[in-house]
């Protein structure tokens, strides 16, 4: 599995147990590192902060719009 695809497993997990469906990206860290994953924390921040979230800005950001920052530090998942 990509990276995108492990925190789109996690961030669905987490979305679900929040009150207001959100969550933070070291929220997705514990959570892929409790499951074992191979990929690098920095790896695993940068997709949920810039290439997975459609608000973000700079180089490579809002590749893919799976998330949306909703506040600092605080993304929801997008609906498909």
């Amino acid at each position: 599995m990509t990276c995108r695809d492990d925190i789109l497993t996690v961030a669905r997990v987490l979305a679900r147990a929040s009150a207001d469906g959100t969550f933070s990206s070291q929220e997705v860290v514990a959570a892929l590192r409790a499951r074992g994953t191979v990929h690098l924390d920095t790896t695993i921040r940068r997709h949920v902060a810039s290439e997975m979230c459609r608000n973000a800005t700079g180089p490579g950001a809002g590749k893919y719009h799976d998330l949306e920052r909703v506040e600092r530090g605080r993304f929801r998942l997008i609906p498909t």
